[in-house]
């Protein structure tokens, strides 16, 4: 139920009264629990839990939130962008502020709004209330969401094109939301895809290289930018494709072989080590790439928290050391790594903040690497 919420309990209570009087539950801010999450996020998380929105209009817009909208405009929003059912009540006889003015003709526009009524008194609106709910068909219960978790293993366990002789490591982030965050539409669009590769250049550390060609494909639920030659044995040292879903969820795939070995008497060497300062390196230029664009994406943080994973695909027969400059021949090949993709962790939560300063985090993917490596290289599984 949404409304301004200032002077106006007599006719949110008399809504409660008329859903509830309708057989329904009425999800009402005033009775949310304290949360962790900003008022706005809790807001339209409940608009989110609900089937339908109820919408009452007076004569105050009510105060202007960052977006430029008042918080009943945003929520009715939301509930358009989900597709949900909207009933509209307009108080009869109000002195409406400009703003409000606006908002109503939007809403009882004869071609893209909604048929509303109109109600005189808090009696009025229980009664009017009711009857909707009891009239209207909302379909039956809607689909049962993915979970962030599950969307972040099903993009981990996909492996990449043909990678002989090279190790692949793979950044996902997925919002907890169950939602739409960007258009498929835009996934096709030209303006779209060039403005994620200048966010992709320009972010710090740069993800893509300028030298290097770039190839966008787009399909109904993904956009995808490839850099550099991924196919056949020896790819790009900085070959990397980008992945941006519908529902949110980004991934970064990259080439974290290191780049190849001219001296011969270190090649070998090279072929069975993982070199840390490589995977730090991708992982600083993923994190940087996936903080551009969120902020871009979603300036006011409705996803925060996000999730995240790791995994690397081909590890074969190396450890998770660095290759230094003497180091030659001799060498004993580590025992061959027992999964493919190696997940290094669980879905792990993070706050949008960490997306800015990533360091901490970055730290702990490295250790938890190393850990895993060392764990089957001593049998301990």
């Amino acid at each position: 139920m949404s409304s301004v919420m200032e002077g106006y309990s007599d006719y949110r209570e008399a809504a409660r009264l008329g859903i509830q009087q309708a057989g329904c539950d009425p999800v009402l801010a005033e009775h949310f629990a304290a949360q962790a999450i900003s008022p706005r996020n809790a807001c339209l998380d409940g608009v989110q839990s609900s089937d339908a929105l109820v919408a009452l209009l007076g004569a105050r817009y009510g105060w202007v939130a960052p977006s430029g909208q008042s918080a009943t405009e945003e929520e009715y929003d939301e509930a358009r962008r989900r597709h949900m059912p909207i009933l509209v009540f307009v108080q009869d006889g109000a002195a409406r502020e400009l703003r409000q003015q606006e908002f109503v003709r939007r809403v009882e526009d004869y071609i893209g709004g909604h048929f509303r009524k109109s109600f005189r008194d808090a009696n009025d609106l229980r009664r009017l209330i009711s009857e909707a709910i009891v009239a209207a068909d909302f379909g039956g219960a809607p689909a049962p969401p993915v979970g962030a978790e599950a969307r972040i293993r099903a993009a981990l366990s996909r492996k990449p094109e043909n990678t002989q002789y090279s190790v692949w490591m793979k950044m996902c982030w997925a919002t907890p939301r169950d939602e739409e965050v960007v258009d498929p539409v835009d996934l096709d669009d030209a303006a779209s895809q060039q403005r994620l590769q200048r966010l992709a250049h320009n972010c710090d550390p740069p993800l893509l290289n300028y030298e290097l060609g770039k190839k966008p494909e787009a399909t109904l639920a993904r956009l995808r930018v490839r850099q550099g030659e991924v196919q056949g044995s020896m790819p790009d040292e900085h070959a990397t494709i980008v992945t941006i879903h519908s529902d949110g969820t980004l991934t970064v795939l990259q080439n974290v072989t290191g780049p190849r070995l001219r001296d011969p008497n270190r090649l070998l060497v090279g072929m069975h080590r993982l070199d840390p300062d490589v995977v730090r390196d991708r992982l600083e230029r993923s994190w940087s790439f996936a903080a551009a664009w969120w902020n871009d994406r979603d300036g006011p943080r409705r996803h925060d928290p996000l999730l995240y994973g790791v995994g690397f695909y081909d590890v074969g027969t190396r450890s998770f050391e660095r290759v230094a400059d003497h180091e030659s021949g001799g060498l004993t090949i580590p025992p061959k790594c027992p999964e493919n993709p190696l997940i290094a962790f669980d879905p792990r939560r993070v706050s949008r903040a960490v997306l800015n300063e990533p360091e901490p985090e970055i730290a702990r993917i490295i250790k938890l690497v190393e850990l895993r490596f060392r764990g089957w290289a001593s049998n301990v599984w």
